[in-house]
């Protein structure tokens, strides 16, 4: 299984004397958070996106619940 945080890569550009971020993850895959003002900041991440809640995410827990679940009837 591949890691749930991805950390930015950059080059230097020398023409714009800025970094650039290079290897981006899928964005269907990986939400973009926080923001690097250069490369050495190191505030900017990429966290893996799940559409489900991730109890019923098998590659996250292989049980249903880690927690204990009781059925509640009203009337």
């Amino acid at each position: 299984m591949a890691s749930n945080i991805v950390m930015p890569k950059y080059i230097h550009d020398d023409v714009l004397d800025c970094d650039r971020e290079t290897e981006k993850p899928p964005e269907a895959l990986f939400i973009g958070l926080g923001w690097d003002e250069d490369a050495t900041t190191q505030r900017k991440h990429y966290r893996r996106f799940y559409p489900d809640e991730l109890e019923n995410v098998k590659e996250v827990l292989a049980i249903a619940s880690p927690f204990q679940t009781y059925e509640i009837k009203r009337g």
